[in-house]
């Protein structure tokens, strides 16, 4: 049993030496292809794959095509335990980062190379070719921070950084194959099944929908409008105290649902219905009076569905008035 995961630049050749890898062990190949076949079966469709690659998401992609990042971690143990594989991208070099029987591998390539490889598809200028494949592999670093919390250009993620444009696809295959023979990562079907179980029963890698706990739904489609335009966010990062007893102990807070540090904002959003909001007007009254130089905004129930409805996202379920908001501290 072996996993050989295989992270590349955009037109570093990251494909083409995947399948190399793959045919000259005997390996299976996970690329998207692969994918697309296995959730058809069950039941799914190609386009919940758009955005769960370090791919760009494509022209159309919408805050609502949300990967189902979870079905694809899913999907990857459980194909580890059937068969050696070598995966390509999916940020599989972090899903199986500590995994004995496995062989982290980068792919680059000159900035010369990896041009030449877009204009021969595309016909755009050298300066248009080098921001398409900034941005690409901008996107791939993105989408593994974002689901993972992992930095993809980390040489520590990786066992080997192979360049192709060098070494090309051949003598690059031929010491990945090198690698997985000297380190004997095949042939342990049994322990890399106790491996993943015992890595679920730890916790594995959260996938991207894992992310912050929100404490409503209205929070997360907040979150992906956020996403969508690449506004950096934090969820509740600061309780502000507003009330203090004798001892001086904070007996009432107010936490903001987010703050975006490039702006220099906090945000909270308030679904509730017209008659529960009054309590948390007081709040963000007495939070102005003693914060006069933190920046709030507030978004009510009104500006939030007008929001949604804007970004084509579906509305969540009403608040529960009576479910217990631990964000905020209450006096006893």
């Amino acid at each position: 049993m072996g996993i050989i995961t295989i992270a590349r630049q955009a037109e570093s050749q990251g494909e083409a030496l995947a399948e190399r890898t793959a045919a000259d062990l005997g390996y299976a190949l996970v690329d998207r292809a692969h994918l697309e076949r296995l959730i058809q079966s069950h039941g799914l469709t190609g386009r919940e794959l758009d955005e769960s690659d370090e791919e760009p998401g494509g022209p159309g992609t919408s805050p609502g095509d949300r990967v189902h990042v979870d079905y694809l971690q899913e999907a990857l143990l459980d194909l580890a335990v059937k068969e050696d594989l070598v995966v390509l991208g999916r940020g599989a070099q972090i899903l199986f980062r500590d995994c004995p029987w496995s062989v982290h591998v980068r792919v680059v390539a000159g900035i010369a190379a990896r041009r030449a490889m877009l204009r021969a598809r595309q016909p755009v200028s050298e300066a248009e070719a080098d921001a398409l494949l900034a941005e690409a592999d901008r996107q791939r670093a993105e989408w593994v921070r974002q689901h993972y919390g992992a930095d993809w250009a980390d040489p520590t993620q990786y066992d080997l950084i192979v360049r192709t444009d060098r070494l090309g696809i051949e003598e690059a295959a031929a010491i990945i194959r090198l690698a997985a023979e000297r380190r004997r990562i095949g042939g342990h079907l049994a322990e890399i099944e106790a491996w993943i179980e015992s890595g679920r029963a730890e916790g594995l890698p959260e996938p991207a929908t894992g992310g912050p706990a929100f404490v409503h739904p209205s929070e997360a489609e907040l979150a992906k409008v956020l996403d969508f335009y690449r506004i950096r966010w934090e969820y509740e990062p600061t309780s502000f105290p507003l009330a203090w007893n004798e001892a001086g102990q904070p007996t009432e807070a107010f936490r903001p649902d987010f703050y975006l540090p490039d702006l220099d904002l906090y945000i909270e959003l308030t679904t509730l219905k017209q008659s529960l909001v009054t309590d948390k007007n007081r709040k963000v009254r007495r939070f102005r009076e003693l914060y006069p130089n933190i920046h709030l905004k507030v978004f009510y129930g009104r500006d939030f569905r007008s929001l949604i409805h804007k970004y084509g996202l579906s509305l969540p379920a009403a608040p529960d008035p009576a479910a217990p908001r631990d964000r905020e501290v209450r006096s006893s």
